[in-house]
């Protein structure tokens, strides 16, 4: 019986040890699996602030962009508004025109339009007295193709000058509208 005795203690002790063999390296499997959860998931949380903090700068961003634009915007519409204010003032300035003023514009108008062909003047509202002159009426005489139009443009200073079906508009607000156009981008980089 006692080699019974030393064989079950054998075999109680070989299948202690596989089992204690058994157990570390199950123990070994789990500590390595814990071991790598725990590394995805500080990776996982730095991943996560990562990316909160990019969103953060991108919204922070976007808000500093946001304010540049509206800021920018607010400078080129005070910019727009002092040029409009120029050109208006200079609308203003042409329909203030003296004789002497308004009939050298004429003259010069009139000196370049072709003498071979009839042509008819129709006055602004507000020059029909710098048109009844002596000034202008001396220039005209000098331009017999040119005629005088019974008609006016209502609210308008300067004239506009007809041939033939189509109309040259020499009206000062739409002259100055005209040179707007053209002149705004040089003056607003030269004023500005």
């Amino acid at each position: 019986m006692e080699d019974i005795s030393v064989l079950s203690v054998q075999i109680l002790s070989r299948t202690k040890k596989q089992g204690q063999s058994k157990l570390e390296a199950y123990q070994k499997v789990a500590d390595d699996k814990l071991e790598e959860t725990s590394k995805k998931l500080e990776e996982s949380e730095k991943r996560q602030k990562d990316l909160i903090i990019q969103q953060l700068n991108n919204d922070y961003e976007r808000q500093i962009q946001t304010m540049k634009n509206k800021q920018r915007n607010q400078i080129l519409a005070k910019k727009q508004e002092l040029l409009n204010t120029v050109f208006d003032q200079a609308v203003t300035e042409l329909e203030n025109w003296d004789e002497t003023q308004f009939s050298q514009f004429l003259s010069g108008v009139l000196s370049k339009i072709d003498p071979n062909k009839e042509w008819s003047i129709v006055s602004g509202e507000r020059s029909v007295k710098l048109m009844q002159s002596n000034q202008v009426k001396t220039v005209l005489s000098h331009y017999s193709f040119v005629t005088v139009s019974d008609q006016t443009v209502n609210n308008k200073a300067g004239f506009i000058l007809e041939q033939g079906g189509i109309d040259y508009n020499f009206c000062f607000d739409v002259l100055i509208n005209e040179l707007k156009k053209d002149f705004s981008p040089q003056l607003a980089t030269l004023a500005f």
